[in-house]
This record gives structure tokens, sequence and C-alpha cells, in this order.
């Protein structure tokens, strides 16, 4: 199979459906052309926890490259941020950046890399199934 903008989202929709951690999950926004795209999705976890993950992405010749990516994780009141990955230009100082994370608050910033949604599922699939929130 070709890679392509529309082959991506199909393979994020495939691993939300897949994903012994998600509960349910809902499509905010979703656009595809040929050299790039937009997929915003919410997903209720097993745990009870929400995550809103929205990435802008393009095509390259070595495959897809988030542009600009938030993926936020939060509790069930949606109150209290466990993490949030994004590449926002607001932390320099941070030896990864633009990507960075937070823990458990805004300015708790720690170095992270770039990831997609599929490297966020995977993510959250070894911090909830090994515990380590």
């Amino acid at each position: 199979m070709t890679l392509s903008p529309q082959s991506y989202i199909d393979a994020i929709k495939s691993i939300l459906n897949s994903s012994p951690i998600i509960q349910e999950w809902t499509i905010v926004d979703e656009k595809s052309f040929s050299d790039r795209g937009h997929f915003r999705v919410r997903f209720l976890l097993n745990t009870g926890d929400f995550v809103e993950a929205s990435e802008f992405f393009v095509l390259r010749d070595t495959g897809i490259e988030q542009h600009r990516y938030r993926y936020q994780w939060m509790d069930s009141t949606k109150t209290q941020l466990k993490r949030r990955w994004d590449n926002a230009p607001h932390f320099p100082e941070v030896p990864t950046f633009p990507h960075h994370v937070h823990i458990g608050q805004e300015d708790r910033v720690f170095p992270s890399i770039r990831m997609g949604i599929i490297e966020l599922i995977s993510t959250l699939e070894q911090l909830i199934l090994t515990n380590c929130r």
C-alpha cells in the first residue's frame, strides 16, 4: 500500500478501534489532501481518563511528518492534566525544542520527541498497562 494522508488517517482509526485501553472515540475534525492532512479526535480511556489529540501533518519522501501537534491527557473530570505533548515553540531551553511534554501541571515541562497519534496511543498503552501514570 502506498502511504498517503488518507491511509495514515485510516491507520489511526484502525488503532483507535483495536487499542485495549480505548473505550470510545469521536472524530472532531478530519481533512486529507494529496500532500497533507489534519486529524483531531477525542477518546475515553478504560481508566475513565480523557484524551484529545490533534495533529497537522505533511507527506514527505520519508513518510508522514507531524507539523503541529497537541495531545492532552486529562483525568475523568477534565480538570487535572496528566500529560500534554506538543511542539508549540514556547520552551526554547528544552533540549528537544520545540518538542516537549507537560507532566502533571503546565509549568512541569520535560524533553520529548516528535510523535504522531499512533505513537501517542502506544505510549498511553505502555503507561496505563504498566500503571506508571
